[in-house]
């Protein structure tokens, strides 16, 4: 076989081959000499096999026959010959390209890192894809387990009501398909909620992010939330069993930047909630189904606007400045998360068994007031942080009297944070108009909205009216300040026309004009008026009184 490799003077002494369970991706290295002398390659991807030159890699490497004509696509075709009989033979070795877990074809189990492998590959011949080598998760503190962990959570107890929850949802990310398999998907965010300069981006940085960027040295996986909606999409999907950070979402001079980053916010908060698999067009007609499968922790100075995202967040509310803070803070995290992932991958069924147990038996309380969903969450939050207890506790960190203070501890920061998600709901709730087409329509029923029975009538009382009707075309012209007069009186808060004009166009009761403002009707000498379809109004004035009755 050595001869027959299709490069001068190049002799072909064997391959080295890969194949990851989770996609199916192949990785290879040939073994080659020239001269005697072996030559170094690196690991590469057959998914690139058909763009490969060696030469390039190489330049020792030669690719062409003795009358001078280029030899790479009989090489080429040679690698393929050669993977293919290797992977046929069942001599591949397996490759990791993806962050978290993954289970060895003997049932143990292991989670990739950017750097290493934490738990044991004794008996497989393993390689980590170039992506996954440029990310590190560092555990360079040289101190025994217990230490370390007990260092950490001496660090966390500083800000219980901030850190604690922070630090439930690290380990509930890294637990992620535990918990799947218990049947608890991770359908809700942490959002950090706070005002500028109170210390959320950096708590994020020194307790949740792992993963240290090896080419820019920085902490990662984190991404600005003024990022473009499909980019952010594209991050969240990116990463597997870690916690990611969406930072960012600010009260910034400009309209634009607070818009973006709230839009950017909201799409990302139902994607990774919901998570309901998006089909992305790839290359070539090819396509790729995304969902998230990360914790995304999200950092803002005000909390969502709607109720039904808030519901899909656990609010933790920074309304301090954080203080206190060490310089090895991150350090210190990414070493006691290592040995903790160390223990999960040794104790994986049985951690997985203790999840199903404890979060089968939890039954929301129904005597508090709050949604059962909300409940729900803390309720993992408060299994995942346990779960971290105990270890801390098995390896001596804790002692047998300091695991209730350290369970109450958890509790009240998690009563706080659904405290705080409760008044915010019921803020919002007691401010949203939510039927907005129910409240005109017995408005005007009603004559709390007053309107004339034709323009004739209008003109002639025009002080006396907030608009007319035209029967012909089934219309209602009403002022869009007697509209947001209207919305005042009943939500209790200030509406301003631009927001009401939104909420019209939101809830498909008038069409938008140019630059997506509300289409108004003009008439000479009247003014603009809100063209307003009565029929279409009854209508959904009439669904909403339907869904509330149940």
């Amino acid at each position: 076989m050595a001869d027959k490799f299709p490069a001068a003077g190049v002799v072909f002494c064997g391959l080295r081959v890969w194949s990851d369970q989770s996609n199916g991706d192949i990785y290879f290295k040939p073994d080659l000499q020239l001269g005697g002398v072996p030559l170094t390659l690196p690991v590469l991807a057959f998914a690139e096999l058909d763009r490969l030159k060696l030469g390039n890699i190489e330049p020792r490497i030669v690719c062409c026959d003795e009358a001078g004509k280029p030899t790479d696509a009989a090489v080429r075709m040679f690698l393929r010959r050669e993977i293919a009989a290797c992977l046929q033979k069942g001599e591949a070795g397996i490759a990791f390209s993806r962050f978290g877990w993954a289970q060895l074809p003997d049932g143990r189990h292991i989670y990739a890192t950017g750097d290493r492998i934490i738990g044991s590959v004794d008996g497989y011949d393993y390689i980590l894809s170039p992506e996954l080598r440029a990310y590190a998760l560092c555990d360079d503190v040289e101190k025994p387990d217990s230490v370390v962990v007990r260092e950490w959570l001496k660090r966390i107890s500083r800000d219980a009501a901030v850190l604690i929850p922070l630090a439930a949802f690290v380990v509930r990310s890294l637990l992620l398909p535990l918990f799947d398999q218990a049947g608890f998907p991770l359908r809700f965010l942490l959002y950090l909620v706070g005002v500028q300069g109170s210390g959320k981006t950096t708590a994020v940085n020194d307790f949740a992010l792992l993963l240290t960027d090896r080419k820019t040295n920085m902490s990662a996986p984190a991404a600005r939330a003024l990022s473009s909606k499909a980019a952010a999409r594209d991050f969240v999907t990116m990463y597997r069993d870690l916690p990611v950070s969406l930072d960012d979402v600010c009260t910034s001079t400009s309209a634009e930047t607070r818009r973006q980053s709230k839009e950017t916010a909201a799409a990302i908060l139902r994607f990774a909630a919901d998570r309901i698999p998006e089909i992305r067009k790839l290359p070539g007609g090819r396509q790729r189904s995304m969902q998230c499968e990360a914790g995304v922790i999200i950092t803002g100075e005000f909390p969502m606007r709607a109720t039904s995202d808030l519901t899909r967040c656990v609010i933790v509310n920074v309304d301090h400045q954080m203080k206190h803070r060490k310089p090895d803070d991150r350090r210190i995290t990414t070493a006691a998360i290592s040995r903790f992932l160390a223990y999960s991958a040794a104790n994986y069924d049985e951690i997985g068994a203790e999840i199903a147990q404890a979060l089968h038996e939890f039954r929301a309380d129904e005597s508090k007031d709050s949604a059962p969903r909300q409940q729900q969450h803390l309720g993992e939050l408060s299994c995942a942080f346990q779960l971290f207890v105990k270890y801390a506790a098995e390896i001596g960190a804790l002692s047998d009297q300091e695991v209730p203070t350290w369970t109450c501890a958890l509790q009240d920061a998690l009563e706080y944070s659904l405290s705080e998600n409760n008044r915010l709901v019921e803020s919002f709730e007691a401010k949203t108009v939510s039927n907005i087409a129910k409240i005109l329509v017995d408005a005007m029923k009603n004559d709390v909205l007053l309107v004339a029975n034709d323009e004739d009538e209008f003109v002639r009382h025009p002080d006396d009216f907030d608009g007319f009707k035209r029967k012909k075309v089934g219309k209602r012209f009403l002022r869009l300040d007697s509209i947001a007069n209207l919305l005042t009186s009943v939500s209790g808060r200030n509406w301003t026309a631009n927001e009401t004009g939104k909420c019209l166009r939101e809830n498909g009761l008038v069409n938008p004009g140019k630059e997506n403002h509300t289409a108004k009707a003009k008439f000479p000498g009247l003014g603009r008026f809100v063209p307003l379809d009565w029929k279409q109004l009854k209508q959904q004035a009439q669904r909403a009184s339907i869904a509330g009755r149940y």
